[in-house]
Order: structure tokens, then C-alpha cells, then sequence
């Protein structure tokens, strides 16, 4: 995982931590996610059975648009 999903998994747990639904689409509108699979994340993340940054980063690398490879970056 790199770098900017671990942001990015770390700001949507704060968020999903604190029931904000607005703030969690508009910062996966800031990430550039279409607004359908916005939902399907959100839902994702809800099903977890534990809220921590490696899962909710691995939800966001299925789902999301910020997939770069870790190969790319050594």
C-alpha cells in the first residue's frame, strides 16, 4: 500500500468514525471516485469487521481510483 491510500484510508476512518456521510463523499469526490462506487466503498468499510488503516486501505485499492503500485515507487 502506498503512501496517499494510507492518507486517504486514514482520513475516511476519521470520517466513517464519526458517522460524517457528507464529509466522506465529498473527500471521495476530492479523490476522484464516481459517486456509485462511492456507495459500494462506504459499504465495504461498514462490513469490516475491524476499522484499521490496512483494511480500510486495501477496501479503498479494490474500489477506488488512487491504485498505484508499490513497484512503482522503489
Amino acid at each position: 500500500m502506498n503512501a496517499l491510500v494510507e492518507y486517504e484510508a486514514s482520513q475516511l476512518m476519521a470520517l466513517f468514525r464519526q458517522s460524517d456521510n457528507l464529509g466522506m463523499h465529498m473527500f471521495m469526490e476530492h479523490m476522484s471516485i464516481p459517486v456509485d462506487v462511492q456507495d459500494l466503498l462506504i459499504n465495504e468499510i461498514s462490513t469490516l469487521r475491524q476499522l484499521d488503516q490496512h483494511s480500510v486501505g486495501e477496501v479503498i485499492e479494490h474500489y477506488g481510483q488512487s491504485l498505484m503500485s508499490e513497484r512503482l515507487l522503489r
